[in-house]
């Protein structure tokens, strides 16, 4: 399980790299509000965030409520299963 943040193409990565600062920014402080740790890395132009611990997942989405306002923080997505993708809109 993972939570998938979709990172914009074009503008030869630069709003990509822009975009992952914003996110990484708004994660470190949802982290240290919450004491909860989390691993991060990119696969193609996504940013995928994990914890140790299967109930964060759920904690996340109930309390994932960035301070910036950016595309990229609302365009994200829980994964429990790899093969079978369920997307989460955070605009509904």
């Amino acid at each position: 399980m993972y939570i998938e943040f979709s990172l914009p193409l074009g503008a030869a990565g630069q709003s990509a790299q822009l975009a992952d600062y914003v996110i990484s920014q708004e994660l470190e402080a949802w982290s240290e509000k919450y004491g909860i740790p989390y691993r991060s890395k990119h696969v193609k132009y996504f940013k995928r965030v994990t914890f140790n611990d299967e109930s964060h997942y759920a904690f996340f989405a109930m309390t994932w409520n960035p301070s910036q306002r950016h595309h990229a923080l609302k365009t994200w997505r829980i994964v429990s299963d790899p093969n079978n993708k369920t997307k989460f809109d955070s605009r509904v």
